[in-house]
């Protein structure tokens, strides 16, 4: 495409106004995939603005994977996607099914609690159907202020746990920032920050949880925030020990300006509670339950805490959507919680999930592999080469999660999901040997 086509159409010469007008002639059709753009000096020159402008343009449009690079023979168009999509979520959902398929990092159905008896009594709900932008019921905030890690100024419900961290790392991180994140983290969380253009610094982890040191480098290099697991980490299934979050909350007071960002995304099917660093920096936590691992997926409740303030600029954020979090659904989670049959429910299931857990480990150890102790839902295995086991489990039936997908430049690994295995271990754990664990 010549580079005189683009000036007869792009009339903002804007780093914001090229990126989204040459995105608009992709979704329109009139620059379709496969079209090679003009290099970034001559289309410069002939807009008559700078090669930086037209690179920062260039770089957003890769951002949303409607161009990509090939080196010496220039930048393509790729795609023609009108929204930005989460690309690695979107990379693991909507392939063939295996007929082995351990990548539904999601409670088994059969073990979590009946939602009958909730919804029958949600009439109750004080304030239902009101207009008012309410933070939290009191039923639930009364059972989160029992339940809590550490003290909190204030609370409000929100629409499930990523539901939540999306909010909050939208309201609270600039678009461009540098984010400290503990590695391996939910791929879901690292496309919410590719979307905010966000630059990723890892944080990594042993099995007490992030190393105070890759902390302090990351914090030395200016992040805006620090997001991490406290409770059960989602990939690892590890959880941060005691003596390492009063470690970390150390490091912490020498960036009093950098937000921590905690993700307890397996609330209810730990064995103990989430060790936050909101015990020593509550000025500087937010705090993100999730409810929905335990008690059911489409009840879609989480609980956050933070200081009052962070909570009134949290609602106000809110304000551009629906404002508040349903309190027909706050109200049934709110019993579910405080009812015996309901905490009986999510006690055995924790207790089968930690079986399923040990039968495979016990099975990889009869292979002289040892996955350590843990929870959730997940193994996090490290492999000689992900590309190679990917392929090697994939002609086996067998479809697991590339590392690569949940970690920032990290060793080789694959993630797999035994929330729903309940037979072939010995099968399983001798084929994931072959295909290449360390």
């Amino acid at each position: 495409m010549e580079s005189q086509w683009f000036v007869a159409r792009l009339h903002d010469r804007s780093i914001r106004g090229l990126s989204r007008q040459v995105a608009a002639l992709i979704q329109s059709g009139m620059l379709p995939v496969g079209t090679n753009l003009p290099p970034i000096r001559k289309l410069a020159f002939a807009l008559g603005v700078s090669p930086a402008t037209v690179s920062i343009a260039w770089g957003e449009l890769r951002r949303r994977n409607l161009i990509e690079g090939r080196g010496r023979s220039g930048m393509f168009v790729t795609g023609t996607s009108i929204v930005p999509h989460p690309v690695r979520r979107t990379a693991s959902v909507g392939l063939s099914k295996a007929s082995f398929d351990l990548t539904s990092y999601t409670p088994d159905l059969s073990l979590l609690p009946s939602l009958d008896r909730a919804f029958s009594l949600v009439g109750r709900t004080p304030n239902l159907n009101a207009y008012e932008d309410e933070t939290i019921i009191g039923a639930l905030r009364a059972i989160a202020s029992d339940t809590w890690p550490y003290t909190p100024e204030d609370f409000m419900a929100c629409n499930g746990g990523y539901g939540g961290v999306h909010d909050v790392m939208h309201a609270l991180i600039p678009p461009g920032s540098m984010v400290a994140v503990e590695d391996p983290a939910p791929m879901r969380v690292l496309d919410i920050l590719d979307h905010l253009s966000a630059l990723i610094v890892p944080v990594r982890s042993d099995e007490e949880g992030p190393l105070p040191d890759s902390l302090q480098a990351a914090l030395g290099r200016g992040a805006t925030a620090f997001y991490l697991q406290p409770g059960l980490n989602a990939i690892t299934g590890r959880a941060i020990s005691a003596a390492r979050a009063a470690e970390l909350a150390v490091s912490m007071a020498d960036a009093p300006a950098t937000w921590i960002i905690e993700d307890d995304a397996l609330s209810g099917l730990a064995d103990k509670t989430a060790a936050s660093l909101g015990v020593w920096r509550p000025e500087q936590t937010i705090h993100v339950r999730s409810l929905s691992k335990s008690l059911g997926p489409d009840l879609r409740i989480g609980v956050i805490s933070a200081s009052a303030r962070i909570i009134r600029e949290l609602q106000a954020f809110r304000s551009f959507g629906a404002g508040w979090t349903s309190r027909l659904l706050q109200s049934a989670a709110a019993w579910m919680l405080t009812d015996t049959e309901t905490c009986a429910t999510i006690a055995r299931a924790r207790h089968v999930y930690g079986m399923r857990r040990r039968a495979l480990a016990d099975a990889l150890a009869n292979h002289g592999i040892d996955v350590g102790g843990g929870g959730g839902f997940s193994l996090w295995l490290p492999v000689v080469n992900e590309v190679d086991a990917l392929a090697t489990l994939a002609s086996d039936g067998i479809r697991v999660t590339g590392g690569k997908k949940c970690s920032v430049g990290g060793a080789p690994h694959i993630r797999l999901s035994f929330s729903r295995l309940i037979s072939d271990q010995e099968w399983l754990a001798s084929r994931l040997v072959f295909a290449g664990l360390r």
